[in-house]
């Protein structure tokens, strides 16, 4: 074996190892999220001016399907009425931020869940400046408010979690359940 292929197998090996990490703290993040919630949310959609109250883990803390496909109904694109799988992580997240912030009783305003990629890519083209490959195509992320809550105060609560992305923008806070970063 020369140097130069010890050094490659070295560097990949590193990588490899380095990606496992990663990939273990998320799911550490996410099992964690589990314990901070409710298993409720309280959405309405401002776009479709739909509502739902929604029980969305049973009892023994699984997901309930039935709840998913009216959560993914609601997420729907509303440009497009296209709707898609949401992660469930992201509901998870939704929970806990509610719940650190001790707002329970309060409903989100569902600003933007999932995108259509056509719609995603419309936004760009009228220069919205969103990313060409949202997390809101993968049904990843989702841009919320939270009623009687400042802004700032939902962010700051969802960075102290760690959990995917967060971003503050003058008028909702974008969440999602990608690789950890802030904006």
């Amino acid at each position: 074996m020369t140097r130069r292929q010890a050094l490659k197998l070295l560097l990949l090996g590193t990588a490899a190892a380095s990606t496992q990490q990663v990939f273990k703290r998320e799911a550490e993040a996410a099992v964690s999220l589990k314990y901070l919630c409710t298993g409720k949310l309280d959405l309405h959609n401002i776009h479709t001016n739909e509502s739902l109250s929604i029980q969305y883990l049973d009892r023994g803390g699984d997901f309930d399907p039935q709840a998913l496909t009216k959560l993914n109904h609601l997420f729907r694109c509303s440009y497009d009425d296209s709707p898609f799988p949401i992660d469930p992580q992201l509901f998870l997240l939704l929970d806990a931020v509610r719940t650190k912030l001790g707002s329970r009783e309060r409903h989100y305003h569902l600003v933007s869940g999932y995108r259509s990629p056509s719609y995603n890519e419309y936004l760009r083209q009228e220069g919205h400046g969103v990313a060409k490959n949202s997390y809101h195509i993968r049904g990843m992320a989702a841009d919320v408010r939270l009623e009687g809550v400042d802004l700032i105060d939902i962010q700051k609560t969802a960075l102290l979690l760690n959990v995917g992305g967060v971003g503050g923008y003058p008028d909702f806070v974008h969440l999602d359940v990608g690789p950890v970063r802030q904006w």
